[in-house]
């Protein structure tokens, strides 16, 4: 897996290509923030040009967002892999599964003691005759992927396993990030499924929680790769945790700072959770952010098991939506996946 680290560099012709398309009656502050953001996410497979869009945010504020296309799948570490094979296989062959606040290798002997994991004896995803475990993959493991509900007619105690290759398309999301965050007036702890948390430099997602107790209940497993994130066909690849060595990370405008690792979907930065020096911040508040001064009001990610990227959002969030050449209204954001 690569780490990528660096610093930001002088914008070249990408930001001038960018205003052509800009939307007008933006501010100078927005206009320098678009131009840092562009300049951020250099490291993502960027479809077509970058630009300042009109959008109208989850509070129903009118605003300019960054609008900004990518491929839905890490430009930095591959994917993968996702379910063992067989009840003998090692951590290296299979992924990462979230239980009781911690993150474990599903590795074979994962797979063979499921029962005794979570405690109920219909869990038995494997052939107790050959150890082969029960994984559906390539195509059919997408479509349950995209089904948490599981209403493919598939059995349960199955591993699914989703790669980008199997897909049948390159799944593309485009983001509308506000480039002057707006305040709520009350802090909710509800993260929607549909805009997510953030955009990761590398392009990915930062993805709402998921959906454990769903996926379980199907006596169903999704693992993630080692970079906790997997593979659905209507997000592509999306992470639900924030791991070490995974992803580009940038430099703080502040020595010792934790690395920026993307921006939340309000407009506010995501930052990794420790410092430089191991320690955490201690003023966090129930979103995971806080005020520096040099940086502004930004988040903290939470530790990778927790599920839970960060705790809420400060300020009304944009869009992500499949449609490269669609609008933003985010104040629509409630409604459920596409099926």
């Amino acid at each position: 897996m690569n780490f990528l680290k660096r610093s930001l560099k002088p914008i070249s012709f990408v930001f001038a290509l960018s205003v052509a398309t800009a939307a007008t009656g933006q501010t100078q502050a927005q206009t320098e923030r678009f131009e840092t953001l562009v300049e951020l996410y250099q490291a993502a497979t960027i479809v077509g040009v970058p630009s300042i869009a009109d959008c109208t945010l989850s509070g129903g504020e009118e605003t300019h967002c960054m609008k900004i296309t990518v491929v839905a799948a890490p430009s930095d570490h591959i994917t993968g892999p996702y379910c063992p094979t067989s009840i003998t296989d090692t951590a290296e062959e299979g992924g990462k599964w979230f239980v009781d606040g911690e993150v474990r290798d599903v590795d074979g002997a994962f797979i063979a003691n499921l029962s005794e994991i979570y405690d109920d004896e219909e869990w038995q995803m494997f052939d107790p005759e050959t150890g082969d475990v029960y994984v559906r993959a390539n195509e059919i493991g997408c479509i349950v992927a995209g089904d948490p509900n599981n209403e493919t007619d598939q059995p349960s105690n199955i591993c699914v396993d989703c790669g980008l290759a199997f897909i049948g398309r390159t799944v593309t999301q485009t983001y509308f990030i506000p480039l002057d965050p707006v305040a709520v007036s009350e802090v909710s702890d509800r993260i929607g499924p549909n805009s997510g948390i953030g955009l990761a430099f590398n392009g990915a997602k930062f993805d709402a929680p998921a959906p454990l107790d769903l996926i379980l209940g199907g006596h169903t497993l999704g693992p993630f790769d080692d970079c906790t994130g997997h593979i659905n066909p209507y997000s592509g690849y999306h992470y639900h945790g924030v791991t070490e060595g995974c992803g580009a990370r940038v430099d703080a405008a502040i020595e010792g700072h934790a690395a920026q690792i993307g921006v939340a979907m309000d407009g506010h930065d995501i930052y990794d959770r420790l410092d430089l020096d191991g320690t955490q911040a201690a003023d966090l508040d129930a979103c995971r952010g806080h005020e520096v001064e040099g940086l502004g009001y930004h988040y903290h990610v939470n530790p990778t098991a927790d599920n839970q990227i960060i705790g809420c959002f400060a300020a009304e969030t944009g869009c992500s939506i499949s449609d490269a050449d669609g609008m933003c209204d985010a104040t629509d954001s409630g409604r459920p996946p596409r099926p």
